[in-house]
């Protein structure tokens, strides 16, 4: 490391050598003096003070909850909120601290973590248009998926003039060619894999694209996917808010992505805990047979929706275990976002233009003063109580779901979270109708990766040796499941 750095310093000219050096002390005391001349709007929200200041990221001794090499003197900042072993520290940090927290990024950036009801509802509903994606955030997605920014307005159409309207918050790193240039001469295996990853999907989505088109030339008035219904919508739009051939094809690339490694997220963790749970998992195999009995032909869509302990142990699981456990944005100016204090109070806090927020999902998910004090537990059972619990002020989780954070809310919320819930349920319909499942022998983790994902660990004398990707089950053939069992969407 030490030599590849004084080559890449040997390399460089005096004069550009100069610039970063004055630029980093320039930072420095700017950092220091700050509080001085300006201080901070966020000062009296609580939260851990970091011990680095480069990276925000506290340090101190083993977090054993959230694995070897993770280390803390409180729950941290950066380097534990993406810390692939850092799920605990999301769980902290809101037990801790409560729904509105200061963590601090690169350079003593100012960040809030907020899970609060009421703040949520401000960002998500009626002020949602005040905050955007982080930069880094929509510039990553557009150098791999390519321009495609779905509309969430509603499932049934796609508003062309609000994809449009994102436009302007795209960072610009130069014409589409620059780009790929600069990822192909990039010399990390990681960065390589991630191109190889994007060109699959870049194809994908051109022959799905293909396909649809001649499925609309063939029949032009049976339109029946959203990729039809996408193509539908451009054809009739005005030239200037048509779409290109690239941003279609970018659009699609979003939809497949989005749909694929959330969903895989969310049926992996509900096979591990029905495999945990065999009682629970008894149960949905009984009212599948149930159901399945008294409707004396195929189960539709109505009929799946009505199984209680399927509907419940699905909502329960994705609030207690969200496969994308926190989103950010960004303020696009000053703003003032109301919140409750732990009494009970209504507060606020204004926030300057340019503050990054942590949207917990997780965190909202856990609260204690909306789920009681068994949040931090997997009770499929406190569904059958119904649905959008409350908190302590009567506010409401904004949750588009049954009011889980997990599908987020308002019009940016999950566009296909209807579609995900029909697609888990009829997956686990056919799996524990005609199968047993139990865990094996392996030592499960689960790794925060933006989406969670698990893996098997193998360990000596306590020591992590590897981690392979992947959800070891057992699954036994049930000899008497009924084997004309279908179902119709």
């Amino acid at each position: 490391m030490s030599s590849h750095l004084s080559t890449l310093l040997s390399r460089m000219s005096p004069a550009l050598l100069a610039v970063l050096i004055y630029y980093a002390l320039f930072r420095i005391l700017r950092w220091l003096l700050k509080p001085l001349y300006s201080p901070s709007l966020l000062r009296d929200i609580p939260g851990p003070r970091p011990q680095s200041w480069f990276t925000g990221a506290s340090v101190g001794v083993i977090y054993p909850s959230c694995g070897e090499g993770l280390t803390r003197t409180k729950p941290g900042n950066l380097g534990q909120l993406f810390n692939a072993k850092g799920l605990p520290f999301h769980h902290d940090l809101v037990e801790r601290y409560g729904g509105m927290i200061k963590v601090y990024g690169f350079f003593g950036d100012e960040q809030l973590y907020i899970s609060d009801p009421r703040a949520l509802q401000s960002i998500l509903g009626k002020e949602q248009d005040a905050y955007e994606e982080t930069a880094v955030f929509v510039e990553t997605n557009r150098v791999i998926f390519g321009p495609g920014l779905v509309s969430t307005t509603v499932l049934r159409f796609f508003s062309l003039s609000l994809v449009r309207q994102f436009a302007p918050f795209l960072v610009r790193l130069g014409p589409a060619w620059m780009r790929r240039r600069l990822v192909e001469w990039t010399p990390n295996a990681a960065v390589q894999k991630v191109k190889r990853m994007s060109d699959v999907m870049h194809q994908t989505a051109v022959d799905i694209l293909a396909d649809a088109r001649e499925g609309l030339r063939q029949e032009e008035n049976d339109v029946k996917n959203i990729i039809s219904l996408l193509l539908r919508a451009n054809e009739i739009a005005s030239a200037k808010e048509q779409l290109s051939e690239t941003e279609l094809t970018g659009q699609i690339t979003v939809m497949v992505f989005g749909a694929q490694d959330t969903s895989s997220s969310a049926l992996s963790r509900l096979l591990y805990m029905l495999a945990v749970r065999p009682d629970i998992q008894q149960n949905i195999r009984l009212e599948i047979r149930a159901a399945h009995a008294s409707a004396g032909r195929h189960l539709n869509l109505d009929e799946i929706s009505a199984l209680p302990w399927l509907d419940a142990v699905l909502k329960e699981t994705l609030r207690l275990y969200p496969p994308v456990p926190f989103v950010r944005r960004s303020a696009l100016e000053e703003r003032s976002i109301p919140f409750s204090t732990p009494s009970g109070n209504v507060s606020s806090v204004t926030i300057p233009r340019g503050t990054t927020l942590f949207l917990g999902i997780a965190g909202a998910n856990r609260l204690q003063t909306v789920w009681g004090p068994d949040a931090a537990e997997w009770k499929p059972d406190r569904w059958f109580n119904g649905d959008h619990k409350v908190d302590s002020s009567g506010r409401r989780l904004p949750g588009i779901y049954s009011g889980i954070m997990s599908f987020l809310g308002g019009q940016r919320s999950c566009i296909g979270y209807k579609f995900a819930e029909i697609e888990i349920k009829i997956l686990l319909i056919v799996l524990v109708s005609r199968f047993e499942i139990s865990p094996t022998k392996h030592d499960i983790v689960w790794n925060l990766s933006q989406i969670i994902s698990p893996s098997v660990k193998t360990t000596d004398s306590g020591h992590i040796i590897s981690e392979e990707k992947g959800l070891p089950l057992r699954m036994k053939l049930i000899e008497e499941h009924s084997a004309d069992t279908e179902f119709l969407i």
